[in-house]
Formats: structure tokens, C-alpha cells, sequence
């Protein structure tokens, strides 16, 4: 009687079942959005402009809501200016992140993101543009002339400082990722070199996202 041969270590990573992987995660992320209330609410709009007015209510109540946290736990101020400032952040996030990918595709996204965050706590506080407290104690730091640089100085080095952490983070993401790939295809794994790069960048992503979830951790 012969034995049933014990399966390749190549048929573990079987093209088709990484594809198929793929697929089926990109329509569970799409089948959540289009099945969440403020899509629903969106789609069953008789016309153009009742999904207008949709939109105006949904972007007002998400901008108020933004407002009471940014006043109450992060202690911005009240004012008119950070409230009509939230109004403007989608498309100064797009211009930000195009005009950064522009000059490099690293961190582009990350980079915008701390530029918006920059611009909120000066609508919120024109007085005091940073009060991360890391930002107050850099600034005790010389100047070279006897002095110190001061909370303002120490803020825009600090954000620099952050950013070329954030390049070096993404830089390492994507090392990472095709060091991985080319670990497993190197072990002999019959599979398409780019589904498995994609499939090892999503996993990556994902757990940097449940970190952020989960644990509140901060990857830079």
C-alpha cells in the first residue's frame, strides 16, 4: 500500500490561495463601508442634492464633534478660527500629501499629517503653537550663545526630527517587507513574487494598525 506523500512546503503558499487571500480581504473592507449607516445614508439619497445636504450634515456633526475633543481633552481654545480651520482639512490634507509625495513618496501621508496637526493647535492657540510638553523641555537646550533655543525652535526641530524618524520607519517597512518575500521564495515557495510582497506589506500594515488600536502604541 503506498503512503500519500507528505505535501510541499511550496503548496503552503499556493498562488491561487494568495490571491484568493487578497480578494477576499479587499471585499470584506469594502462590504464594511458600503454596509456602514453614513453610506447607507448616502445611498438612499433620492438626488444629487439631498446627498449634498447629507454630506453637509455628516462633514458639520464630524467638525463638531472634532471641536468638543480638541477643546476639552487637548485643551485648545474654543475660537472661531480652529472651527472654521476644521472645515478646511480635507482638501489641505490632499494638497499637503500630493505636494509631499511630489517631492518624495516617503512618508508623504505621515508628513501631511503632522503639518495639519501643527496648523490645528495654532487656530486652536495662536498664542501658544505647541504645548506637547517634550516641546518645553527640548527648548531649554542651548543656543550656542549662552541662552536656550526656546519651545518654538525646539518645537520645529523636534517635528523634523519626527519626520525623518517617520522616513526612516517606512523605509524600514518596505526593507522589511521585501527582505521577508524574498526569505520565503528563497525557501523554494512556488508563489507569484509580487502577490507575496503585496500579502507580506498587508500583514505589516495591519499589525502596525492593531498596535495603534489595541495597545495605543506609536510607531515612530
Amino acid at each position: 500500500m503506498s503512503e500519500t506523500p507528505a505535501p510541499e512546503e511550496s503548496d503552503a503558499l499556493d498562488t491561487d490561495a494568495l490571491g484568493s487571500l487578497l480578494t477576499a480581504m479587499s471585499k470584506a473592507a469594502a462590504d464594511e463601508r458600503t454596509g456602514s449607516p453614513a453610506y447607507r445614508a448616502m445611498e438612499s439619497a433620492g438626488t444629487v442634492s439631498q446627498l449634498v445636504r447629507r454630506l453637509e450634515h455628516q462633514t458639520t456633526t464630524a467638525i463638531l464633534d472634532a471641536c468638543d475633543v480638541l477643546t476639552d481633552k487637548f485643551g485648545l481654545e474654543d475660537k472661531r478660527p480652529l472651527y472654521d480651520y476644521l472645515f478646511e482639512i480635507p482638501m489641505r490634507f490632499r494638497l499637503y500629501r500630493e505636494a509631499f509625495r511630489a517631492e518624495t513618496h516617503v512618508g508623504c501621508v505621515d508628513r501631511a499629517v503632522e503639518k495639519i496637526a501643527g496648523e490645528i493647535e495654532t487656530a486652536g492657540n495662536p498664542a501658544e503653537a505647541k504645548s506637547e510638553p517634550r516641546y518645553a523641555k527640548a527648548g531649554l537646550a542651548g543656543d550656542g550663545s549662552g541662552g536656550s533655543i526656546g519651545p518654538v525652535t525646539a518645537a520645529d526641530a523636534l517635528i523634523l526630527a519626527d519626520l525623518f524618524d517617520d522616513s526612516r520607519r517606512i523605509q524600514r517597512m518596505s526593507c522589511d517587507t521585501r527582505a521577508i518575500a524574498q526569505r520565503i521564495l528563497d525557501s523554494g515557495a512556488g508563489v507569484d513574487p509580487d502577490k507575496l510582497a503585496g500579502t507580506v506589506r498587508l500583514i505589516l500594515s495591519t499589525a502596525v494598525d492593531i498596535a495603534r488600536e489595541k495597545d495605543g502604541l506609536e510607531t515612530r
